[in-house]
C-alpha cells in the first residue's frame, strides 16, 4: 500500500520558513492546539506562566528557532505562547518532568500519579550501522516511531531551506515538531524518548532537535545535543556520512556517549537507559520491559548482520514482529508504529512509510 507522507516546502529567513510551515499545516496545528488545551483544561494558563523561563532561555541560546516558531504561529493563526508551550514536553508530560522537579513545577499538579504514569504515547526503536558493519561502506539507519495512532494524520515531511543553514529534510508532527531528519551537510538524527528524573527549566529538548539538524559537522551537532542549558534530553543518535555515528544517551544533567568506531560499527537503542552511570536517572521503570524487548531484538540484528547492513537488512528490522506485542513493528497498545524510516546517510536518501512498514510501502525522499 502506498503510504507517502505529504511534503511542506519552505525557503527564506527563519521567520519566513516558520510562517510557510504554519500556513501549510494550519488545520493540523489548530487541531493539535485544541486537543492539547482540552487535555489540560483550567491548568493551561498556569502552564503558560511556567513556560516563560523556558522561552527566555531558548530565545537567549536559540534565537533563530524562536524566530521560526513566531513565524509558524503567525502562519497558523495560533498564539505564539500556546505554540511554544506545545514544544515543552518537560512541562506537559509527567513522565518527562520526573520526580525531582517540585521547585520548578510546584504550581502544576500532576495529571496522574507518577508511579502509574505510562509513556506519553511515545516509543522508538533504532538500529544504526557504519563501516565496517555495512555491506557497501555507507552509514545506514533504521528507525520506527511509535506514537498515538492519531498522529499518523499529523505527519509531514518538511523541507527546510533556511538562510545560512544546510538544507534539512525532516519528518515532523504538525509540520514543525521534528522527529527525525537529515541535512545536506551529511548530518542525520534519529533517536528515542527517555524519561529522566532530573528535568529542569531550560531549552526544551524538542527544540534542540531542530538546532542539531542545523549543524554542518558531527562535533557541533553533538555539542547542541549536550547543550548545558538543556531542560532534558532524548537519546540522540547523530550520524555523519564522513565521521560515523555517536549515540548520546542523555538526561538534563548527565550523558553517556557511544561511538560506532568503538562498537564494531553498530549501535542500537530504544526507550530506556543502558549506560550503567545513567541508570539512576530512569524515571519510568514500568515501561522498561516493553523497551527492553525491542532493544534486545535490535542488538540481535546488530550482532547477526554485522558486515551486511544495507537497505534490505534495515527494512527487515523495522518490520520485525518478534516479541509481539512489544515488537519493533508495533500494532497494538497505547502507542503504535506511525512511521518507519530507512536512511542512507552517505547517499543522502531517506525512505519513509507511514503506518506499520509490514503493511505499507516505503517512499523515497531526497535533496
Amino acid at each position: 500500500m502506498n503510504s507517502s507522507i505529504p511534503i511542506i516546502e519552505t525557503r527564506g529567513s527563519p521567520y519566513e520558513v516558520g510562517r510557510q510551515i504554519g500556513a501549510a499545516a494550519r488545520a493540523v496545528l489548530a487541531q493539535m492546539r485544541t486537543e492539547t488545551r482540552a487535555e489540560y483544561g483550567d491548568k493551561w494558563n498556569a502552564l503558560l506562566e511556567q513556560s516563560k523561563p523556558f522561552c527566555a532561555l531558548t530565545e537567549k541560546h536559540l534565537p533563530r528557532v524562536i524566530q521560526e516558531l513566531r513565524g509558524c504561529a503567525d502562519g497558523a493563526g495560533i498564539p505564539f505562547d500556546d505554540l511554544f508551550l506545545m514544544s515543552v514536553e518537560e512541562l506537559l508530560y509527567e513522565e518527562v518532568r520526573g520526580g525531582k522537579n517540585e521547585i520548578a513545577y510546584q504550581s502544576i499538579p500532576p495529571t496522574r500519579p507518577h508511579s502509574a504514569a505510562p509513556s506519553k504515547h511515545k516509543g522508538c526503536s533504532d538500529l544504526a550501522a557504519a563501516p565496517p558493519a555495512t555491506r557497501d561502506g555507507h552509514v545506514w539507519l533504521a528507525h520506527n516511531n511509535d506514537l498515538g495512532k492519531s498522529a499518523q494524520a499529523q505527519l509531514f515531511v518538511t523541507r527546510l531551506r533556511v538562510d545560512d543553514e544546510p538544507e534539512i529534510l525532516a519528518v515532523t508532527v504538525g509540520g514543525l515538531f521534528i522527529s527525525i531528519g537529515l541535512n545536506n551537510a551529511g548530518i542525520a538524527l534519529t533517536g528515542n524518548q527517555l524519561n529522566a528524573n532530573d528535568s529542569r527549566v531550560g531549552v526544551p529538548r524538542l527544540l534542540l532537535v531542530r538546532d542539531i539538524l542545523s549543524k554542518r559537522n558531527l562535533d557541533d551537532a553533538l555539542a547542541s545535543a549536550l547543550h548545558p542549558e538543556r531542560a532534558s534530553s532524548y537519546n540522540n543518535i547523530i550520524s555523519s556520512r564522513d565521521q560515523g555515528i555517536v549515540n548520546a544517551e542523555g538526561s538534563a544533567t548527565n550523558a553517556a556517549l557511544s561511538w560506532s568506531s568503538e562498537t564494531g560499527g553498530t549501535l542500537a537503542h530504544t526507550n530506556h537507559y543502558l549506560a550503567e552511570h545513567m541508570l539512576p536517572y530512569e524515571a519510568d521503570g514500568l515501561s522498561v520491559a516493553m523497551s527492553a524487548s525491542r532493544c534486545a531484538r535490535a542488538l540481535d540484528y546488530a550482532q547477526k548482520y554485522r558486515g551486511q547492513f544495507d537497505f534490505d537488512i534495515c527494512a527487515r528490522f523495522v518490520r520485525d514482529h518478534v516479541y509481539e506485542p512489544w515488537s519493533v513493528c508495533k500494532h497494538a497498545g497505547q502507542s503504535v508504529t506511525v512511521f518507519s524510516s530507512v536512511i542512507d546517510v552517505t547517499a543522502q536518501k531517506m525512505w519513509l512509510a507511514r503506518g506499520n512498514p509490514c503493511q505499507n510501502d516505503f517512499s523515497l525522499y531526497t535533496f
